[in-house]
């Protein structure tokens, strides 16, 4: 069953100035430092195409990280986000190759990883309220998830992959297994 009330991240690259205003937010909230070092969301750069991909716990239904952890660390909380409990971490990073898009970062000061927790008792995590330029991180419902981000690289999807008609109008394909 669907949990009306739970909220995630859903981030849109394609909106992502690359300004770092998530990182410096989050890392100030967590650590009171200014530095990306110590932030839970990464922004991934591209610069030789000007992309910027922030990256961030997608709070996995069946999320691997929970699953290799030898010492049972990674859990998942009220909120569904999934974190580390750093008593038990012994820091073998497990989680972090585990997971699917990198999201776990190690902690710079214990070693140990640490993941979002979705600023747990805020209204809204700090990242999302620090990306106002393009609004790239959005605080939405979890069932509105698929509205929010997936129609538009749907359609963009079907057109790049649409068939295209060739000689003696048979489909030809933009892709090989060459």
């Amino acid at each position: 069953m669907v949990d009306l009330k739970e909220k995630v991240i859903v981030i849109d690259p394609d909106k992502c100035t690359g300004c770092h205003s998530c990182e410096m937010a989050c890392s100030m909230k967590n650590f009171g430092k200014n530095h990306p070092y110590y932030s839970r969301i990464r922004i991934n750069e591209f610069r030789d195409v000007n992309t910027f991909i922030p990256v961030t716990c997608q709070a996995c239904e069946d999320a691997s990280c929970v699953k290799v952890c030898p010492m049972g660390a990674r859990y998942r909380k009220e909120n569904g986000a999934i974190v580390t409990n750093e008593d038990v971490c012994i820091g073998c990073r497990a989680c972090v190759y585990a997971c699917h898009s990198g999201a776990p970062v190690i902690n710079p000061e214990t070693g140990k990883t640490m993941s979002c927790d979705k600023c747990a008792g805020e209204e809204k995590p700090w990242c999302v309220r620090a990306c106002t330029m393009q609004q790239a991180l959005q605080y939405v419902p979890k069932y509105m998830v698929s509205s929010v981000s997936g129609k538009k690289f749907a359609w963009e999807l079907k057109e790049e992959y649409k068939p295209k008609a060739g000689k003696d109008d048979e489909p030809q394909f933009n892709f090989s297994f060459a």
